[in-house]
């Protein structure tokens, strides 16, 4: 299992802090800060951890919003395949099929999970398929 704050902590030059946020902003990366939601749940925090740390390792910052749009969907699904594991993700859906209470199981939020089903490969969906009609 993938942990951000672990990996957060072998970089000493972050700086992370926990500020109030607007309602649609989950978190940031500016320079050597990442801020993030003081009020947001663990998971979310997680989430969005992670996917500050890929913009630092990534350091591209478009100013086109075309391309800003585009790197934080491939941002979010680099970060979504860190914290979501197949297996994983087949065990919570045997448990369930609600978004919510699957992405609770996954320790993500809701947004991850949906950025990681996206991501699937076909060949991925047909072996989480196999996967849950073998076990039910």
């Amino acid at each position: 299992m993938y942990h951000p704050w672990r990996e957060a902590r072998r970089r000493s030059h972050l700086d992370i802090e926990f500020v109030e946020l607007e309602d649609d902003h989950r978190g940031c990366i500016n320079g050597n800060r990442i801020t993030i939601g003081v009020d947001d749940p663990q998971a979310q925090r997680r989430c969005t951890l992670t996917h500050e740390l890929v913009h630092d390792e990534r350091r591209v910052f478009p100013r086109d919003r075309v391309l800003r749009a585009r790197e934080e969907l491939t941002v979010e699904r680099i970060a979504s395949r860190r914290l979501i594991q197949l297996e994983a993700l087949v065990d919570a859906l045997l448990w369930s099929r609600d978004a919510r209470e699957t992405a609770a199981e996954l320790w993500v939020d809701v947004p991850m999970l949906v950025a990681f089903v996206r991501s699937m490969t076909d060949d991925e969906r047909r072996w989480v398929s196999e996967q849950l009609e073998g076990r039910s």
